[in-house]
């Protein structure tokens, strides 16, 4: 095995939460752009992207205020993803990992830019949590 092959090994899992008709739709159709600025009406800490966390607790979190705001229950859904390929979107500056404003926690997001979805969509594996 050449060490190439050894990196692209390394799979990242990241976390989402959101309402259970987000969550059906990014496990059958993957991210969409038109999709995700119909949904994102209110400023967000990184502006307009797909936010995923480090831990699903997080992301249970965040999936619970999409719920107050849609009605629906919550679920969390998982992204994989090989370590080069994410820090292909940091490099590229399609990605960044910040600390989360405003809760009553520590933690760190990852956002991603519209600009990456179809990377995404190629690259990453989507699944339930």
């Amino acid at each position: 095995m050449t060490n190439e092959q050894k990196v692209n090994l390394f799979i990242v899992t990241l976390y989402h939460g959101t309402d259970i008709t987000s969550a059906l739709d990014i496990l059958n159709n993957g991210l969409n752009v038109k999709q995700l600025q119909a949904k994102q009406k209110r400023p967000l800490q990184l502006g307009l992207g797909w936010y995923a966390a480090l831990e699903s607790e997080v992301a249970e979190f965040f999936g619970s205020l999409a719920t107050n705001i849609t009605g629906e229950h919550y679920t969390i859904i998982q992204m994989s993803l090989a370590q080069v390929d994410l820090d292909y979107l940091f490099m590229t500056n399609q990605a960044r990992q910040e600390a989360i404003a405003n809760v009553h926690f520590v933690a760190e997001q990852i956002w991603f830019s519209p600009t990456c979805f179809d990377f995404l969509n190629e690259r990453a594996t989507f699944s339930p949590y």
